[in-house]
């Protein structure tokens, strides 16, 4: 399996979306792999975001599955990723 780390950002627009960012580099072979990324380098995934999202902060990191993903976005946009 393949592990990703997503972030999704603080605020939402009118129509209920976020603004959300998917690291895929690197990829962790395990959840725990990614879990220990996330911890070991959070200073680095702030800094990021703030610099990606012009100052927002985050509202929460997940460490997401590849299918699981692409199920998440055939479920969101109706399509097949």
């Amino acid at each position: 399996m393949t592990w990703f780390v997503y972030v999704i950002m603080m605020g939402m627009y009118p129509d209920g979306t976020q603004d959300t960012y998917l690291y895929t580099e690197p990829t962790h072979p395990t959840l725990e792999a990614c879990q220990q990324y996330v911890y070991n380098n959070s200073s680095v995934i702030r800094m990021d975001m703030m610099q990606e999202f012009e100052g927002k902060s985050i509202e929460r990191v997940f460490c997401i599955e590849q299918e699981k993903f692409k199920q998440f976005l055939e479920l969101t946009q109706g399509t097949k990723a």
